[in-house]
């Protein structure tokens, strides 16, 4: 598939932090926008994006499922999974990685999210 996904409506967002080695922490906003219907074909996508953390390239990421309910649980299914990734990716470089409300907990009900 060759479209760009843009993000849209945004539907629901979170303020993570995240602890950079020196101690400063700076904000990463995760977004959801609206499911919408995949314009090359028949299913849905559902957008997100992911932005402020020193490890993400700024862009929208599109989830596709065979109707806007599959495709929205689809995205918040990966969601746990991509933000344990950058925690890693963090803790590796020293740093402390990802806060939610200053717990590791990020409360998004994926396994150690």
């Amino acid at each position: 598939m060759s479209a760009e996904y843009g993000l849209g409506q945004v539907i629901a967002n979170r303020e993570l932090a995240f602890a950079a080695p020196d101690g400063t922490q700076s904000p990463v906003l995760l977004e959801i926008g609206l499911p919408r219907r995949d314009p090359e074909g028949p299913d849905w996508y559902c957008p997100y994006r992911i932005t402020g953390h020193p490890g993400v390239v700024d862009r929208v990421t599109a989830i596709f499922g065979v109707d806007s309910l599959q495709a929205l649980q689809l995205a918040l299914t990966r969601l746990p999974g991509e933000l344990r990734e950058l925690s890693e990716l963090s803790e590796s470089n020293d740093a402390a990685g990802l806060t939610f409300l200053g717990g590791t907990d990020l409360m998004l009900g994926g396994e150690g999210s």
